[in-house]
């Protein structure tokens, strides 16, 4: 009798796991349970078939069990729910379709149960108009309900451009987003394209919550401009419907009347079946594992986002409940097990380890895309990592091709070694081109010195001779030299409302300053500087800013070779500090 597999969840670690364990051995039974109707479908772009951008339905399936079982060999179980797992017997026990509790035993077992999402303690939650957006049988019944709301005649999707919505009507149908994180912002953005006014609830102050603060800032501006109300700092604490109508009640008092809602407060893992097995978890409260996805039972391995990973920045333990990482779990786990199975050594060469991850993610909200990988600003302040930061504006492009549009990078590395520990980024196009370029440099161990010496393909339409992720590096570079010393937006404004404040130079053109300018600031033009040295005092740290920061990079350079000791250009000029000064009420 051959030996088995027995894979519990069918979606990304779960299917990835029995493929890979089916390319290492044709003689092994594998058998995958999903408590759920589908297998292997795209969570990630379940929003987007809401909006009407995936049209087809069955687009949504990377797979279909047919195909699966042909292609792989592979029992696949649908609606079928493992309610136990004996470790001492190797045995699973679960109930199909048909309702009546059964039992398989397993000679390696792989647990790929995902997450559970948050559900927050709000009274009414589980109403008729209260949708999540996770599954397959989710989004039918967020379509079904849009069917039943949104007027025939009046219903034509909507572009964004900008935050701003180019086309269509008003079709009077109301939704609630409740949590402002990736699923809660995809949903908001196409509900806005059909035609659905939309309001955002979140409880933090920023949407985003993983993303330092000021890189969301942009999104929320999306959001407005695009028609929705953003609601921060507040929770939904009861829902009441009223025939086809609900209304929610929010902690501060206000109440918002809505036809659907989508609920979009996060996830945990899953672990309840680890949990009762006795397997360990980790400190994030997911199943750990080793490097090579094997639990603490040595016959039973983990994938996906129910279990823990190794942050590279830190190397310390995380969850995060990205499919990236968990297509890669499946793989290491299948391999491992299948290998088990063919009698393999420990150290056989074929044997796969995960590597570390970074959380690289991204996203777009009508038109603004934003991302990052790696340590933010704020978990390395938890962790207790010391950081410098840097920030850039630039282009996508070169900026006399037409459409060039601008874009920002905050990079995090080390004071000490220069070596790269996070990124974020915000703007339109060729965001995600140069999250994924530091988003390798980061694994890959390098320096800020090192991206300097980057060598990206260049053409007008693509990109600049001196492409922004290379700028991130001059300026961070020159920042550890000691040759072009910046401060921080989020900075400057405590050190303005200091004891000892610094000199504030604009050294943008008269116009530009007349137009608007931070406040405290005094205007010295670039090209009035030299003309201008003696109302600049050298016994007091100055701060020079631009529009973005290259005018006030030379003229720091110019202050600083004429003799002045301490000079800061402040990262990413009154373009991003303005947006501080905004979002704290300087």
């Amino acid at each position: 009798m051959a030996e088995r597999i027995v894979i519990v969840g069918g979606v990304a670690g779960g299917a990835s796991a029995a493929a890979k364990a089916r390319r290492m051995s044709e003689d092994v039974e594998i058998v995958m349970f999903e408590r759920g109707p589908y297998m292997s479908f795209a969570n990630c772009g379940l929003p987007y078939y809401v909006g009407g951008e995936i049209t087809r339905r069955d687009a949504l399936f990377v797979t279909a069990p047919e195909t699966f079982e042909r292609w792989f060999g592979v029992d696949v179980r649908l609606s079928t729910k493992v309610t136990d797992i004996s470790p001492s017997a190797r045995k699973v026990t679960f109930v199909g379709p048909g309702g009546k509790p059964d039992t398989l035993s397993y000679d390696r077992l792989i647990l790929a149960t995902g997450t559970v999402p948050i559900v927050p303690p709000i009274q009414g939650i589980d109403g008729p108009n209260m949708f999540f957006c996770r599954t397959v049988p989710d989004v039918d019944a967020i379509m079904k309900r849009l069917d039943e709301t949104l007027p025939r005649e009046m219903e034509g999707k909507r572009e964004i451009e900008g935050g701003r919505l180019l086309s269509g009507e008003d079709t009077g149908v109301c939704a609630l987003v409740i949590g402002g994180g990736y699923i809660g912002l995809e949903c908001a953005e196409q509900l806005l394209r059909r035609g659905v006014k939309v309001t955002v609830v979140e409880l933090m102050d920023q949407l985003m919550g993983p993303y330092d603060r000021e890189v969301t800032r942009p999104v929320q501006g999306a959001l407005e401009r695009a028609g929705a109300t953003v609601i921060l700092n507040d929770a939904v604490v009861g829902v009441e419907t009223v025939g086809d109508r609900s209304s929610a009640t929010l902690k501060g008092g206000r109440k918002i009347p809505f036809d659907l809602s989508i609920l979009g407060t996060g996830v945990r893992p899953n672990v309840e079946l680890a949990k009762n097995a006795g397997l360990v978890l980790g400190k994030t409260g997911a199943i750990a594992v080793d490097e090579r996805q094997r639990t603490s039972d040595p016959a039973i391995f983990a994938a996906g986002d129910n279990c823990e990973s190794i942050l590279l920045p830190t190397g310390d333990s995380v969850n995060i409940p990205l499919a990236g990482p968990a297509n890669k779990h499946g793989r290491v786990a299948g391999n491992n097990a299948a290998l088990d199975l063919m009698g393999a050594g420990y150290a056989d060469p074929r044997r796969l380890k995960m590597g570390g991850v970074l959380g690289t993610s991204i996203v777009r909200v009508c038109g603004v895309v934003v991302g990052g990988t790696g340590l933010t600003e704020k978990a390395a302040k938890q962790a207790g990592i010391d950081i410098e930061i840097t920030y850039v504006i630039g282009l996508n492009h070169a900026g006399y091709y037409p459409d060039a549009k601008l874009m920002g990078i905050k990079l995090m590395y080390s004071p000490e070694s220069g070596r790269l520990l996070g990124a974020q980024a915000v703007g339109r196009d060729g965001v995600d081109k140069r999250l994924d370029v530091l988003a390798t440099a980061i694994q890959g161990g390098m320096t800020v010195e090192d991206l300097e010496q980057l060598d990206l393909c260049y053409a007008p339409p693509f990109g600049a001779a001196k492409d922004i992720a290379i700028m991130a590096g001059f300026v961070s570079s020159n920042a550890r030299r000691g040759t072009s010393p910046g401060i921080s937006p989020t900075l400057i404004f405590d050190a303005l409302a200091s004891d000892t404040p610094p000199l504030l130079i604009d050294v943008r053109s008269r116009r530009e300053y007349e137009k608007d300018h931070l406040k405290d600031a005094v205007n010295i033009p670039l090209s009035d500087l030299r003309a201008r040295m003696g109302e600049i005092p050298k016994d007091r740290l100055v701060v020079v800013y631009c529009t973005g920061g290259y005018r006030s990079y030379l003229a720091q350079q110019i202050l600083l070779n004429l003799g002045w000791k301490d000079v800061r250009n402040l990262y990413g000029g009154y373009s991003l500090a303005s947006l501080v000064q905004e979002m704290d009420g300087n």
